[in-house]
């Protein structure tokens, strides 16, 4: 872990891909400002959603494999990046990014740097609760609303476990072992504000519901 921070060259790739990605998601949300959604954004939104969420189970699937490994590892890796469009097409259908939105799209990718491509042990845990919850929210947004009801619960449901193996795996590492828990810990700290901003954005979804039947 520490030789790669050494080495610099793969996370400066990393934050290359990182200020392109932020660029053209400024350049789209000061055109969207200026002259409004971009026609057809909408439908493209809702066709992609259900694409990925075809891919998210393909991808479950795939982790789920105990013979394909390091291509799955691969794979989900770069999932993360497709994601990135989740962010364009938002914005393109003239939609606003929150917090947790924007800070999730813009991390997953290192997440997955860190704990999944270059210390892999026990990935497959968190990895394939969240494509399966990648595939129903996906499909959600593709228009299946059957499925809105059981979104909190496979969101949370997934960051909960994973904070849990790494909690688990750092303890294990820390009892008469050498190994590096740094992946770890890095993993940990981003689950842990993953889950609270998805807090908070429950939260304020309870509380506007709740304002809305007042209202009523």
């Amino acid at each position: 872990m520490f030789s790669l921070l050494a080495d610099g060259s793969p996370i400066a790739i990393m934050i290359i891909q990182s200020i392109v990605f932020i660029s053209i998601w400024v350049s789209f949300h000061f055109y969207v400002s200026y002259r409004g959604p971009i026609r057809g954004a909408s439908t493209v939104t809702k066709f992609n959603s259900l694409f990925y969420s075809a891919a998210s189970f393909l991808l479950l699937v795939l982790i789920l494999s105990p013979t394909h490994d390091n291509i799955a590892r691969q794979m989900y890796h770069a999932s993360k990046f497709y994601e990135y469009i989740d962010i364009i097409n938002v914005r393109a259908s003239g939609g606003s990014i929150d917090l947790h939105f924007g800070f999730h799209h813009l991390t997953t990718p290192y997440l997955t740097f860190f704990r999944v491509l270059h210390h892999s042990e026990g990935w497959q845990i968190f990895a394939a609760l969240n494509a399966f919850h990648h595939f129903l929210m996906y499909a959600y947004f593709g228009s299946v609303g059957m499925v809105r009801p059981v979104l909190p619960w496979t969101g949370t449901l997934q960051l909960v476990v994973g904070i849990l193996v790494e909690m688990w795996m750092i303890r294990e590492k820390s009892i008469g072992s050498m190994r590096d828990a740094t992946p770890n810990w890095i993993a940990g700290g981003i689950l842990v504000t993953y889950l609270i901003l998805n807090t908070r954005d429950l939260i304020i979804r309870c509380r506007e519901k709740q304002t809305k039947l007042k209202e009523t």
